[in-house]
């Protein structure tokens, strides 16, 4: 007898139970929260390198090799550039106390630049160097160049010619070690052009 009581106690607690939560849940309001809208930075335009890494005909531009430098740094590749600036000695005799006379060399550069902005962009020029062991040698060559009686060396001399077209505005593409330091002694911590050869591509106005 007892165990039927607890039992219909315990249903009709069960019942009750279950009647209150129904009752509770339809008691309650849910709110949706609005949708969550991300506030992202916009993506970055990065801006376009400026220069081409390389020329149509293979050539790096100054730019190019020296961000390639796992590629170019002591290795014997072209560059092509404009002549902007061509070392030229001064004329005081070398025994002279102060007086410095150094080996031909002169900077090309990815674009002409006016005479005035030559010195100021220096850091963005190439060095060249090694095409001649002095100045006398390239205005003898010049002058038997103008004469019509320059002869190049023989290749297998392991001589290299002397250029006798260099002139402010040319443009050029010019074959050489890509360095820090020559082996005539010259140096740039952004890196200089061993001569090996050239071409001239556009001759100066």
């Amino acid at each position: 007898m007892k165990s039927h009581m607890i039992r219909g106690i315990t249903s009709v607690a069960l019942v009750l139970a279950l009647f209150g939560c129904d009752q509770a849940q339809s008691d309650l309001n849910v709110e949706r929260l609005p949708a969550v809208q991300p506030s992202l930075p916009s993506v970055p335009t990065l801006p376009p390198p400026p220069h081409p890494t390389t020329h149509p005909d293979g050539s790096y531009s100054i730019w190019g090799a020296r961000s390639r430098l796992r590629q170019t740094l002591n290795q014997e590749i072209a560059i092509s550039g404009y002549i902007v600036d061509i070392y030229q000695p001064p004329t005081c005799d070398r025994r002279t106390p102060g007086c410095r006379i150094l080996a031909p060399h002169l900077w090309i550069s990815d674009t002409r630049l006016p005479a005035d902005q030559v010195e100021t962009q220096r850091g963005k020029q190439l060095m060249v160097v090694g095409y001649a062991e002095n100045q006398e040698q390239i205005n003898e060559a010049v002058e038997q160049a103008r004469r019509g009686r320059y002869t190049p060396p023989d290749p297998e001399s392991g001589m290299l010619p002397i250029p006798t077209d260099f002139a402010v505005g040319n443009k050029v593409k010019i074959t050489g070690r890509f360095a820090l330091v020559s082996t005539s002694g010259f140096n740039n911590s952004d890196g200089l052009l061993e001569y090996r050869g050239h071409q001239t591509q556009e001759a100066a106005q």
